[in-house]
């Protein structure tokens, strides 16, 4: 659940500064401590901590306000654990992965480029320079730390980017056009009143908004204007797209439906529109790249020995709060915007690339005690 790619750690890394709220308490892990081990190579606590702490900020932006702020101790899936540990689990298996590939990545020929060692290291500098002993101390943030989780990430993506020039870049046209309509739904489902009592529709109700949908159909086929028709019924106009595999509309420019939630009418945009098409071709190749990227990454999972040290890393709990600080937040509500419309369940990936420009205007201030 709300997972995130890794390129949003890269994101709000280069934001600068992070609030510190909650305990008081003096920082206890030790960053040298082993988390887990990876057919024998140590990944430190320190790191799993510093990466779990930016996949906190991150969603302690996107979703505190939703779930409260001490979502982290809170079981908001029903699943019997808290988000936080579940969280937990997931960054430990990505840096798991991260560390097969590290050993793995040089069969493939590839490796971080000098630039990339660069932009690291300037990234590195910038969120250092940003935050006070405190708050890198809690999040175990040394140089040390936060060079090699970065290097691990971007290593990771250039593997991925590279499974992206092996596969089969040729799709069906049929397959990936897509269309493009505007609809007015009349809802026929039942309402909530204020006293919250369920509202069910007479069949008298429903025949009145069947003829309000005729007459809207009507009007919007002699004005040729669906949203001022729709306005006059106190409805408005939905846009969608839709491929060769959804029961829609097939060739009549206005056209009235019914289903089990209401009545539509819908109205023909385009018979093949650019940037939807443009957008399924993507998905398409993106999960081309993602299978070809598992195939390769699967088998070194199952013939890995991975061990896990779960009392050193039951020692990893959120009894503190980490947050974008105020002067950073309008940035950070915008990357929890674009992030958050990315596919959750992708492979996480991430590049140095995408951000590190970022890093150089990086504030130097301090993070709030």
């Amino acid at each position: 659940m709300m997972k995130k790619k890794a390129t949003t750690l890269l994101a709000v890394l280069l934001m600068g500064a992070i609030a510190l709220t909650g305990c008081s308490a003096p920082h206890t892990v030790n960053g040298s401590a082993e988390a887990v081990s990876v057919n024998g190579t140590s990944v430190p606590l320190g790191e799993l901590n510093f990466y779990l702490r930016y996949q906190q900020i991150y969603m302690q932006n996107a979703y505190g306000g939703l779930f409260g702020e001490n979502f982290m101790n809170t079981d908001i899936s029903g699943s019997g654990s808290v988000y936080g540990v579940t969280m937990r689990d997931s960054s430990l298996e990505t840096l798991e992965e991260y560390y097969l590939v590290e050993a793995n990545a040089e069969e493939l020929g590839i490796s971080l480029t000098d630039e990339d060692e660069s932009k690291i290291a300037d990234t590195v500098q910038a969120f250092l320079a940003a935050n006070d002993s405190k708050t890198l101390d809690a999040m175990t943030a040394d140089e040390a730390t936060v060079t090699h989780v970065l290097e691990l990430i971007t290593l990771q993506q250039r593997v991925h980017e590279y499974f992206g020039t092996t596969i089969d870049t040729e799709v069906d046209p049929e397959e990936t056009n897509q269309k493009k309509i505007s609809y007015v739904l009349n809802s026929t489902e039942d309402t909530t009143d204020d006293a919250g009592n369920t509202v069910v529709l007479s069949e008298a109700e429903k025949e009145q908004k069947k003829a309000d949908m005729e007459a809207l159909l009507a009007e919007a086929k002699e004005s040729g204007d669906l949203s001022a028709a729709a306005e006059n019924y106190s409805l408005s106009v939905v846009p969608a797209t839709y491929g060769k595999d959804d029961e829609t509309l097939n060739a009549d420019v206005y056209a009235a439906a019914e289903s089990d939630n209401g009545y539509y009418v819908v109205y023909m945009e385009s018979t093949s529109d650019a940037d939807a098409t443009q957008t399924k071709i993507d998905s398409i190749l993106s999960d081309r790249t993602n299978e070809a990227y598992s195939a390769w990454l699967d088998p070194l999972k199952e013939g890995a020995e991975i061990t896990v040290n779960d009392k050193n890393v039951e020692k990893l709990t959120f009894d503190r709060i980490y947050t974008v600080k105020a002067a950073d937040e309008a940035t950070a509500d915008e990357t929890v915007t674009d992030e958050a419309t990315t596919d959750e369940t992708a492979v996480e990936d991430g590049t140095a690339d995408d951000a590190t420009t970022e890093g150089e205007a990086a504030e130097d201030t301090a993070a709030e005690e």
